[in-house]
């Protein structure tokens, strides 16, 4: 970790009474119920500043510091719980860690450019839509870029094919396919010989 790294930090407050109305009570304080995992100690439950909050998750920050009457730990968004309609926070998870070691989690791919393949008429399909990396946790990106700008009809690119930050790894096997542009129509190639195979047997079994 380069001697210039700082990680944002918000405070909390040990919460004394647990359950549904007490956490209705704290969101109308202003604040979100949480509760602190990890590093083989008991979990805490705590409650933190819901403006704080809102905008570690707005500049997309996953690991930061919390302060807990003067004790400060370095923790790892895990969850987050939201209203119905999106625009509130319920309840957050952290996980203890330390911003110099490494974790593994799920980063989003996100799709770059536009497959010729695609314009000419195939169908583009991304199976994997998340890859599984290990990299330190003050280094997690937000998303993990893959090019399609040369993705023609019949290509593929698997997860040997993409490029991560350095210091990254993906655990994902890497023949699978993470996004790939099919000929139209390809998929009933396949039901088209079944129906063919079947009318031979057919027609067999009539001379019988």
């Amino acid at each position: 970790m380069s001697d210039d790294f700082v990680l944002q930090k918000i405070s909390a407050t040990k919460r004394e009474k647990l359950g549904s109305i007490e956490s209705r009570h704290i969101r109308r304080a202003g604040r979100i119920p949480a509760v602190v995992y990890g590093h083989g100690q008991d979990p805490a439950h705590l409650s933190v500043d819901e403006r704080e909050l809102q905008d570690l998750v707005k500049n997309r920050e996953r690991v930061f510091e919390i302060d807990v009457d003067g004790k400060v730990e370095e923790t790892m968004l895990r969850d987050l719980q939201w209203d119905t309609f999106g625009t509130q926070i319920l309840h957050v998870d952290l996980i203890r860690i330390n911003a110099s070691e490494r974790v593994t989690l799920e980063v989003p791919v996100r799709l770059r450019g536009t497959s010729p393949g695609a314009t000419d008429g195939g169908i583009l399909e991304q199976p994997l839509h998340a890859l599984e990396l290990d990299c330190l946790a003050h280094s997690i990106p937000d998303y993990i870029s893959v090019k399609i700008n040369a993705l023609e009809i019949g290509d593929a690119i698997h997860v040997r094919d993409i490029e991560v930050p350095r210091g990254c790894k993906i655990h994902n096997e890497p023949d699978l396919v993470v996004v790939h542009v099919l000929s139209h129509g390809a998929e009933e190639a396949e039901p088209a010989e079944e129906t063919e195979v079947e009318e031979t047997e057919t027609a067999e079994a009539s001379e019988e």
